[in-house]
């Protein structure tokens, strides 16, 4: 995570992985510093890290921010681990649903490629 260039995801990754090492101090500073310094553009990572961290109730929080200003991370809702933690969460169906992301609606979904003659 050293590596990464951007401040934001520097960030998020720091707090992700010293909270692996069991360094809470240096997880919760980084954070703190990335909800100071990217309260709006990365409200998806925020909410990660904190599903990641065991924080449902204040991962459900910067889920439904990033919902409110139309993180384009949104897309991975369903896809990511990070969020896995949240899974078994009463919360998390409804989450889906009204992100248009439930298993029913995805599953309505119907692509049609017509190939070219």
């Amino acid at each position: 995570m050293q590596a990464e260039s951007h401040e934001g995801w520097h960030l998020a990754g720091l707090a992700g992985v010293y909270h692996t090492l069991g360094q809470g101090a240096e997880s919760d500073a980084a954070l703190v510093e990335l909800i100071d310094k990217y309260p709006q553009q990365l409200t998806f990572g925020i909410a990660g890290v904190l599903a990641f961290r065991g924080e449902a109730d204040r991962a459900f929080d910067w889920l439904n921010k990033a919902a409110q200003y139309k993180d384009p991370l949104l897309a991975i809702t369903v896809a990511t681990t990070l969020l896995a933690n949240l899974h078994d969460d009463p919360r998390w169906l409804p989450f889906l649903v009204s992100i248009g992301m439930s298993p029913a609606q995805l599953a309505d979904i119907r692509f049609y490629a017509a190939m070219p003659e």
